[in-house]
């Protein structure tokens, strides 16, 4: 089922998140970082796979209603990557992000093995963490040119230690996701009521 007729079907359907990429790159701090509003320091190695949730505030302000997103973190290491669960886990993924660390240049030659896992139709965006330690040279990484060889629809760089950054980062995903929707319900001209979930402005609860 595709993430337009999850919608149709169900307005309030949890939002499904991949994160992908290999051990140590900062998945899991980028995470918890965006779930819990500040820089999480203390992320320990992720086993095989963990489940997070955080929910998105209606931009009504007469509305109480919440959209719910689950974010499935993906261990990096190798063992966990052979244990052939993970196509499991990324199934019916409404986005994922792929991550590698801009001070490590072989986690972003490792990304096509993570495509791998993830469904041709999946959006897909490309994270480049721990902006803050890199060089001004590795902060140089051409982007344009990955997220075209990747399939993604952007690339971003982001810092885990300044909460706006990682935030930044999930607002601009959903709202592809937003317009995207936009543009689908809107096909031949008809006008169909548009889910709630459509009208989120990405923030965390409060």
């Amino acid at each position: 089922m595709s993430i337009l007729e999850s919608i149709k079907s169900n307005p309030f359907t949890p939002l499904k998140l991949v994160v992908c990429g290999d051990g140590g790159v900062g998945k899991t701090t980028l995470v918890k970082t965006f779930i819990n509003g500040s820089f999480f320091a203390d992320a320990n190695q992720t086993i095989a796979v963990a489940f997070h949730s955080t929910q998105m505030r209606i931009s009504d302000p007469n509305s109480k209603v919440k959209l719910k997103v689950q974010i499935w973190d993906l261990g990096g290491q190798e063992q966990f990557r052979n244990m052939g669960m993970f196509k499991t886990y990324c199934k019916g993924a409404d986005v994922a992000l792929l991550c590698f660390d801009l001070t490590d240049i072989g986690s972003l030659y490792a990304i096509p093995h993570w495509l791998e896992f993830l469904e041709a139709e999946t959006p897909k965006f490309l994270i480049g963490t721990k902006s803050d330690l890199a060089t001004y040279e590795e902060r140089k990484v051409d982007l344009s040119y990955y997220k075209s060889k990747f399939g993604c629809e952007e690339a971003y760089l982001c810092c885990s230690t300044h909460y706006q950054s990682i935030q930044e980062v999930f607002r601009e995903v959903f709202q592809w996701l937003k317009e995207k929707q936009q543009e689908q319900f809107g096909i031949l001209g008809v006008k169909i009521k548009q889910p709630k979930w459509m009208e989120i402005i990405p923030k965390l609860k409060e």
